[in-house]
């Protein structure tokens, strides 16, 4: 993620798209609000990052056969800045909310759980690697 400062605790610091239709939702989003889209060099899958004004400030991917036979429609997921993301994944079971994946590594960019609220709501926290 280049030109990308870490957050401080709590921050909302990225916001994912995944879309059944990438390419549509690329030329749509450079059309109506000029973002800038680069190949990503740290994800294992197809990933561009969004840029404006230089600073990466989310991603997008495909939603493919590997999210397996019933993918989840296209959607945005916003990241939590967290200082311990095991930490943060056991407090958020503790008030009511859902682990739905992870914590896992992910390399080169940090630690990152799936989660959702009480009342359903989809977010991701992120520890971001150290470096």
């Amino acid at each position: 993620m280049a030109d990308f400062l870490v957050p401080t605790h709590g921050t909302i610091c990225w916001h994912e798209l995944a879309s059944r239709d990438l390419e549509a939702a690329k030329a749509f989003y450079k059309e109506m609000f000029g973002w800038e889209l680069a190949k990503s060099n740290v994800s294992p899958v197809a990933y561009d990052e969004i840029h404006i004004g230089g600073r990466a400030v989310g991603g997008m991917m495909a939603i493919d056969e590997s999210w397996g036979p019933e993918p989840p429609p296209s959607n945005w997921t916003a990241y939590i800045a967290v200082e311990n993301a095991d930490e943060t994944a056991e407090a958020i079971k503790a008030n009511g909310g859902t682990v739905n994946h992870g914590p896992f590594d992910a390399p080169g960019v940090g630690r990152i759980v799936l989660c959702s609220d009480p009342c359903g709501a989809h977010f991701a926290l992120i520890q971001f690697a150290a470096g």
